[in-house]
């Protein structure tokens, strides 16, 4: 467990003990307000396990219950599958095996269900994509994807959403903000995987009171990258519309930017992850709470864990979504963090009846009303979590609305380098600032294509040079003491260059 210290930097990995592990899932298993752990997993004498470990409230764990099973379990999920108020787990094995929570940190068996190629399944997840309300399960073999559909009653109705040559992975995410839990895929196009390069991603949307998802946008097949690795969406530039993240396995963190009818751009922002990287396992959250999506990323090549903090420059405008009825929402962007007021930004597109008015609601109370399509509001909130509701209603009455997860601190966020268009800022060091010897130069540049070069000189000598189309510079130089210039230079993929420069006494 390593503790964030809120700034987008961690404390010292804190081991608590456990078992080898495929998965885990996160939930307070036992009702005391304090996250717990269940993983999927084997214990020494590689017997397959679900391990229970109870958290103490302060980033350390104690082992609980132990479930033993048949053979080593691939993936885990958890939800509250029979509407009792506690969590429960999905195991996905030879067969999808459910487990029952006493709401005290233990399990009880409540059988399996059989679903698609047994011994190949693979991810298990858990949304709502039909809007209903209980929780369904996504599951995957080799070869296709399922919905297991709950009656919320540890029942359910099957049905297969997908089938491709070759599965990659799947994850439950609300990409077109309409509510609904959509399931990303990766996959292949080819027979073996890897060979040769064949990775597609594909999103498949919920459908409210229906148990079917539609396909939605569905990258072309790449001759570019390996494959893709734990993808997910997120809106990294405040535009309203997510935008998909995945991991290559070498190297490479890439965002393809959504666009307002749903899809996305093809070509893909492209952020180096190391030389080694190995990169398998990804995770989105505001880890320095300035109110941006930033992304955690598991490299077991050189057994690091890389943080990129976000420092793409926010969209000038909120614009309205074409996709109709939708509530496109610009600020605050969910699972973020903001000091008070927290300002509430939001477009609605009605195609069919004119957009009358908008609200906001937060924690179910009406905070807002405007009569017109859109929104641009502030309010003073004490700290704490805030679910907050934007709803729009049109001239027939009806009402659509997208939702929000909002932290509010009191703090100063940390280090972040927000850069305007086609531009470089060199957020360190400032002009004419006093430092020692050692000089670091924190900077960040913005394109519309693709940046192709990074640089930085000292007295005019180049010191820095990264061609690996990373957009910034987060290093430390030596420099003797006395008067230095430094400059930054970007290139991008259209020959501009974007420089600035800074001047420094060193002591």
């Amino acid at each position: 467990m390593y503790l964030g210290n809120g700034d987008g930097t961690f404390k010292a990995a804190i081991d608590s003990g456990s078992v080898g592990d495929f998965d885990m899932t996160v939930g307070d298993f036992n009702g005391d307000g304090k996250l717990d752990v269940a993983i999927a997993g084997y214990n020494s004498s590689t017997q397959g396990v679900i391990q229970i470990m109870l958290g103490n409230g302060d980033g350390t764990f104690r082992a609980g219950q132990t479930i033993n099973m048949s053979d080593i379990p691939r993936s885990i999920t958890t939800a509250d599958f029979n509407g009792d108020g506690k969590l429960d787990l999905a195991v996905a094995l030879d067969k999808v095996y459910l487990y029952k929570g006493g709401g005290d940190g233990t399990f009880a068996s409540e059988g399996s269900v059989v679903v698609g190629n047994q011994n190949l399944l693979n991810q298990i997840r858990v949304g709502d994509f039909n809007g209903d309300g209980k929780p369904d399960i996504a599951v995957e073999d080799e070869y296709s994807v399922y919905v297991l559909w709950g009656t919320g009653a540890f029942t359910f109705n099957t049905t297969k959403v997908a089938t491709y040559t070759f599965t990659g992975n799947i994850t439950p995410v609300d990409i077109n903000q309409d509510g609904l839990t959509d399931l990303t895929t990766t996959y292949y196009t080819c027979t073996q995987y890897g060979s040769p390069a064949c990775p597609v991603w594909q999103v498949l949307l919920g459908v409210s009171g229906k148990e079917t998802l539609k396909t939605g946008y569905t990258l072309p097949a790449s001759t570019t990258y390996q494959s893709f690795y734990s993808q997910t969406a997120a809106d990294i530039n405040d535009d309203g519309f997510n935008d998909m993240v995945a991991l290559t396995p070498f190297y490479f963190m890439l965002v393809w930017l959504g666009n307002p009818d749903g899809t996305f751009q093809t070509t893909p922002l492209q952020f180096e992850l190391g030389s080694n990287s190995s990169s398998d396992a990804l995770v989105a959250s505001d880890f320095n709470r300035d109110g941006k999506i930033d992304f955690a990323v598991a490299n077991p090549g050189d057994l690091t864990t890389a943080v990129l903090l976000n420092a793409t420059p926010p969209a000038s405008t909120c614009k309205a979504g074409i996709v109709s009825p939708s509530v496109t929402e610009c600020k605050p962007i969910d699972f973020t963090y903001s000091t008070s007021p927290l300002k509430v930004t939001a477009e609605s597109t009605d195609t069919a009846h004119k957009v009358t008015s908008m609200q906001i609601y937060i924690n179910n109370s009406l905070y807002y009303t405007a009569n017109s399509n859109s929104l641009n509001y502030s309010t003073s909130l004490s700290n704490g979590d805030y679910f907050i509701v934007t709803k729009a209603w049109d001239s027939s009455g009806a009402n659509f609305q997208t939702d929000r997860h909002v932290n509010i601190y009191t703090g100063t966020p940390g280090e972040t380098c927000a850069t305007p268009a086609m531009s470089i800022t060199v957020c360190s060091p400032t002009q004419n600032q006093t430092t020692t010897t050692s000089v670091h130069v924190f900077a960040n540049s913005e394109s519309n294509v693709s940046i192709t070069a990074v640089q930085v000189y000292i007295d005019n000598q180049l010191v820095y040079n990264d061609t690996s189309q990373s957009t910034y510079v987060d290093t430390t130089f030596s420099v003797t003491k006395g008067q230095h210039n430094i400059v930054v230079k970007a290139f991008d993929a259209n020959g501009k260059i974007y420089s600035q420069s800074r001047t420094i006494n060193a002591q």
